[in-house]
């Protein structure tokens, strides 16, 4: 069977990928100010994709490239949560400090921007594809 798509199948699993890194961003936004004690506050959680070969198409070349995956979310230990004061908080120790996450919202917003920009430009792709497998259906036929 002819593939008249080939880009198709590679742009589908982009476009999940992105949409679950937009889902991680969106968790870590959400995240961003929540308070807890030593080992509950919220840590910043990060997607970890990789590539996806096709063992029939010959392996680990361009050739057999058959996708992205978002093969795990990891959580990021790099930065250690903040501490504020908030006397008054149920979760406060004894001096009045709670733990937030140590998440910069402006970050986070700068992935979004990227994986929407990533998602747009699988989705063009996956237009473009569709248009020209049209076209050549139209050619055949004639």
């Amino acid at each position: 069977m002819i593939d008249l798509i080939p880009a198709g199948k590679i742009s589908a699993g982009a476009l999940q990928a992105e949409r679950m890194r937009m889902d991680i961003v969106a968790n870590n936004l959400a995240n961003a100010h929540s308070v807890g004690q030593e080992g509950s506050v919220y840590q910043r959680k990060v997607a970890i994709f990789a590539e996806q070969y096709n063992d029939e198409l010959g392996g680990d070349d361009l050739n057999g490239l058959d996708g992205v995956e978002l093969t795990e979310i990891a959580t990021d230990t790099s930065r250690a949560p903040t501490q504020e004061y908030m006397p008054f908080h149920p979760e406060a120790d004894a001096d009045g400090m709670v733990l937030v996450p140590n998440i910069s919202p402006l970050e986070e917003m700068v992935d979004m921007i990227a994986a929407t920009r990533a998602y747009e430009a699988n989705l063009s792709i996956l237009r473009d594809s569709r248009k020209m497998a049209d076209s050549t259906i139209d050619i055949l036929k004639s």
